[in-house]
């Protein structure tokens, strides 16, 4: 009887211990398929970051990068579609599997579109990327939320089954005092092999669960039975969700941080800033925000490649990192561009001392390979200023800085800010400027050097405004290249001149000054000639004016060139204006068959007492002659100017001497006043 109460009750306990096995063995395997979708969202995850990154940085993704991307994708799609059925779930886990499954989806659908995007149109990364991060937050949230229902569950039937383990002990207790001794020994059996280790990994499936002793390890892993496997299945989680944590502490940080630096971005830089100038008011104080961009970085990269280019930006922002203080914020925005928050000290007098560092720091790297050198604008905060407003004024003092001769700074103070707003009003007020009849053309004549007689016109742009009066060309036709209405502009000046030109003689020419700005039009050349024939004007009377600097480099040089042989086909004449001013002109002139050269008038004013620019007068002089191209000497101003040029066979002058701009066009001059005018006092002509 002893036998058959041992045996009844060995198969009743041990029927419990299988059906609790067999769950917790589910459970196991469930949290195991966890983790490998898990591992597989993390490679995807770093793997379209990896390619994106390079994607916005304008840098090649490899092939052998598209096809790990690639296969990432693939199987954490297959393990979400093909992985999970092969479970079935607990009633009470389905909702939050479903949950899982659908985030995943999404996850693996917002992934492929990034790819896309970075494989087509990189462009559009950043309208995607917020998407892309929410998804991935809900993936986690809904994992998560699934783990968590794991543990739940998981410590339900450790509990359970301690407590079934416990009733079936009481009950072989009260069924047979016979046994009692066997009973005990087996109590304790299974209280140190099962009991003891299940509560102990069900307590420690809590700290995890809470975020504690995340780094004590979890007793049980070297035993080969189904508490075994529970343990290392826990352990296996436990290292997922630490892995998860970093990541996302990665994660976190590349999306505030530079890579190549290890500064903050822009992002966080905009952050920072907002956060500074709400609490400014509080505290009193005036904030500082600086604009660097790095000098002649462009130089670095050609000579130096992109390692040298990127050695060069961790050395400035070593640099400006060194020059702060622990409580102001050093960020890069992107490409050379760097930024500062000053916050606190006496201000202006803060801000000014971080130049001085800034500079003195600068000038100690001028014996290295690459040395580093910065132009630095300045802008303190009002009352009520926005970051971006604030940022824009440091940025338009860089630039300021930059015209003025690199490797300094420059603060918007009030002056600056007045000049601003000039340009403002000026952009404003140049709209419709045309209609209103504000703007006007003035004709300078060109006379033959040796006849004084005159052969051509050159049209000027000017502009009287009715509140400010005459605007130089210098103020006015750079706002209109920068806002655009430069085209219309040019077009309207073209249509003005030739009306006016075809009332002149025959034998007069028209000179047309071109803005690199209207080159961007590929129809340019067509729009003119039609003006032309509107106008019954003879292609040969007009000549076309370009400035070899503006015009005839970098990337568009080719839609140019296009542009202006068109123009010259139909027998324009093309000049090249400010001839020797570029530090490209032979180059121009190996490209290009200009028709007309026109020296600098910088070279004209100082040529009588400047050897150097005497010489290079000549030089061009013997230059047109040896290439057949016709001079003109812009800048005449004095009889001796004249004469000399006379002296070096210059065949074609213009300037003072000869006749002043106009709105009536002069066509002929007056050769004895010309020969017998005393030197006139330079004043302001500037050229549209």
């Amino acid at each position: 009887m002893l036998g058959l109460a041992l045996l009844a009750g060995g198969m009743v306990l041990g029927r419990a211990i299988y059906v609790e096995n067999e769950t917790l063995e589910q459970l196991t395997r469930l949290l195991q398929m966890e983790e490998r979708q898990d591992q597989l969202q993390r490679r995807l995850r770093l793997g379209v970051g990896e390619v994106t990154r390079l994607a916005e940085q304008g840098r090649p993704v490899s092939p052998a990068q598209w096809v790990s991307v690639s296969g990432a994708l693939r199987d954490f799609h297959h393990g979400n579609v093909h992985l999970s059925p092969q479970l079935t779930a607990p009633d009470d886990l389905g909702p939050a599997v479903r949950t899982r499954r659908a985030a995943e989806a999404e996850f693996a659908t917002l992934s492929l579109h990034l790819l896309q995007d970075a494989r087509d149109a990189p462009e559009r990364i950043s309208r995607h990327m917020p998407g892309f991060l929410a998804s991935l937050r809900r993936l986690e949230a809904s994992r998560s939320t699934l783990r968590g229902t794991l543990i739940e569950r998981i410590d339900s039937e450790l509990r359970r089954s301690a407590g079934g383990l416990a009733t079936n002990l009481k009950g072989g207790l009260i069924g047979a005092i016979a046994v009692l001794g066997v009973l005990l020994l087996c109590m304790a059996w299974l209280r140190r092999r099962v009991i003891r280790p299940l509560v102990a990994i069900a307590e420690r499936v809590r700290q995890l669960s809470h975020g504690e002793d995340a780094a004590l390890d979890v007793p049980g892993t070297n035993r080969s039975d189904e508490v075994g496997d529970l343990a290392r299945g826990i352990t296996d989680y436990r290292s997922a969700v630490e892995e998860r944590r970093r990541a996302e502490r990665r994660v976190e940080f590349l999306a505030h941080h530079d890579m190549l630096t290890g500064l903050p971005n822009r992002l966080l830089f905009e952050e920072q800033l907002a956060q500074k100038l709400l609490r400014a008011p509080r505290t009193g104080e005036r904030l500082a925000v600086f604009a660097i961009d790095l000098d002649d970085f462009k130089s670095i990269n050609d000579r130096f490649g992109h390692a040298g280019g990127d050695a060069a930006l961790r050395a400035a922002a070593q640099l400006l990192s060194a020059c702060v203080r622990a409580s102001d914020m050093v960020a890069r925005l992107g490409g050379d561009e760097f930024a500062i928050v000053q916050m606190g000290g006496d201000q202006p007098a803060a801000a000014e001392l971080l130049v001085q560092r800034i500079l003195r720091a600068c000038e100690a790297t001028a014996g290295d390979p690459v040395p580093v050198q910065m132009s630095i604008g300045v802008a303190l905060s009002g009352v009520e200023q926005e970051g971006e407003e604030l940022y824009n004024l440091a940025d338009m003092a860089m630039y300021r800085a930059k015209a003025e001769g690199r490797q300094t700074a420059r603060f918007f103070d009030d002056q600056f800010k007045e000049e601003v707003r000039l340009r403002w009003r000026l952009s404003r007020d140049l709209d419709g400027a045309a209609e209103r009849g504000e703007l006007y053309l003035a004709f300078q004549p060109i006379v033959d050097a040796d006849t004084l007689q005159v052969i051509g016109q050159e049209a000027l742009l000017r502009w009287a405004h009715p509140e400010l009066g005459d605007i130089r060309p210098d103020q006015f036709i750079p706002l209109a290249e920068a806002s655009g209405r430069i085209d219309t502009i040019g077009l309207w000046m073209a249509d003005q001149a030739m009306a006016a030109a075809s009332r002149w003689p025959d034998h007069i020419t028209l000179a047309l000054n071109l803005s690199a700005i209207q080159f961007r039009q590929p129809a340019l050349a067509h729009e003119l000639l039609a003006l032309a024939r509107r106008h019954r004007l003879t292609p040969t009377r007009l000549e076309f004016e370009v400035t070899e600097s503006a015009t005839l480099l970098d990337k568009r040089r080719q839609p140019v060139l296009t542009v202006l042989r068109t123009l010259q086909h139909h027998g324009a004449a093309i000049v090249m204006d400010d001839f020797g001013t570029g530090y490209s002109s032979l180059g121009n002139l190996r490209d290009f068959r200009f028709d007309k050269l026109k020296v600098d008038r910088s070279f004209v004013a100082t040529m009588l007492d400047h050897a150097p620019s005497g010489s290079i007068v000549r030089s061009i002089a013997a230059l047109g002659a040896s290439l057949g191209i016709a001079i003109v000497a812009e800048g005449v101003e004095e009889a001796a100017q004249l004469a000399r040029l006379r002296e070096w066979g210059i065949p074609q002058a213009q300037g003072f001497l000869i006749g002043r701009p106009s709105r009536e066009a002069i066509h002929c001059a007056d050769p004895a006043a010309m020969l017998s005018a005393r030197p006139v006092a330079t004043q302001w002509v500037a050229r549209s």
